[in-house]
């Protein structure tokens, strides 16, 4: 390869991860206000709303009723695909059984319980979702980021769907999901994913919030300066992912001990050479590979990223 070559291809390589970085950041804000707002309604059981949240993804209705009178998932598959034990999982599949949001369908099968997911509150809840989704689709585009630089889709193979909050609520579904198994991939467990997650997102909320900003401190090379990062407390973050108190200090103790964290005055700082690590790195490229999925899967609804409006 000549010089040339290979100082347009470094060009390039530099400018894809910058546009990475600047994705991530709205992307992982979008998953945890969808995660909160599972484990609110689970008072603050992160494990068992993650646990419905597969339920709901394995078994929902297709609109095919022989296909739908067959479709369930065990505990067992649960843990695997979440990570988790299968001990745990079957406790909570008892809890939500008895609680009346999921059935069993067999010995050791299950799922959704019938008609939950077409009362009139989680239709609300859809809605409220899409909401919440063009509110950061808006906040892309008002940050220079260009998603149809990342493929289009013909008008003539977008499908109208017939109820489409709830086809989208659904494909956010998939989307968390997926970006749980991303976040774990570098965290080591679903909880550590959670926490840390919100952890770095509200250090960075300054930067986020000024477009210039969040350009000059895009590249790999060009890590924010700690003067421009905000100290979050224990507090706070039990606020953002309405998790006790308690339970978010114990972790963040753990991570101190560990070194993935730091106290400093007013809270606590992400380690930035954990945030600019190859794993980092690599776990944040499947979040936004994740997320471009999903935007192409809103274009066959569609559903225009560059045209759709926050009302």
């Amino acid at each position: 390869m000549s010089r040339a070559a290979t100082s347009k291809a470094a060009a390039e390589a530099q400018r894809l991860h910058a546009h990475g970085r600047v994705l991530a950041r709205p992307v992982t804000n979008l998953m945890l206000d969808e995660l909160a707002r599972l484990i609110e309604q689970f008072e603050g059981d992160y494990l068992m709303s993650l646990i419905d949240l597969s339920i709901i993804q394995a078994t929902r209705p297709t609109g095919n009723p022989e296909v739908d009178d067959t479709r369930a998932i065990s505990a067992l598959a649960i843990g695997r695909a979440l990570g988790l034990p299968y001990e745990t999982c079957r406790r909570k599949v008892r809890d939500l059984e008895a609680a009346g949001l999921c059935r069993r369908v067999s010995t050791n099968r299950l799922a959704v319980a019938r008609g939950r997911l077409e009362n009139p509150a989680y239709r609300a809840q859809c809605d409220a979702r899409w909401r919440n989704l063009r509110l950061y689709l808006v906040e892309l585009r008002d940050i220079g980021f260009d998603l149809n630089e990342f493929g289009e889709v013909s008008p003539q193979t977008a499908v109208k769907a017939p109820n489409l909050s709830r086809t989208i609520a659904w494909l956010m579904d998939d989307f968390i999901l997926r970006m749980q198994e991303a976040r774990i991939t570098n965290e080591e467990d679903a909880f550590n994913s959670l926490v840390m997650t919100a952890l770095s997102n509200m250090n960075g909320e300054t930067i986020r919030a000024d477009r210039e900003l969040t350009w000059m401190y895009a590249g790999g090379d060009t890590p924010p300066p700690d003067s421009l990062r905000t100290p979050v407390t224990i507090a706070m973050l039990a606020r953002r992912v309405k998790i006790s108190e308690d339970v978010i200090g114990r972790r963040v103790n753990a991570y101190l001990q560990r070194g993935w964290i730091s106290r400093v005055h007013g809270g606590y700082m992400h380690v930035m050479a954990k945030q600019v690590s190859a794993e980092a790195h690599e776990s944040r490229n499947l979040m936004n590979l994740r997320f471009l999925q999903f935007v192409q899967a809103l274009r066959l609804l569609g559903v225009d990223p560059a045209t759709v409006t926050a009302d």
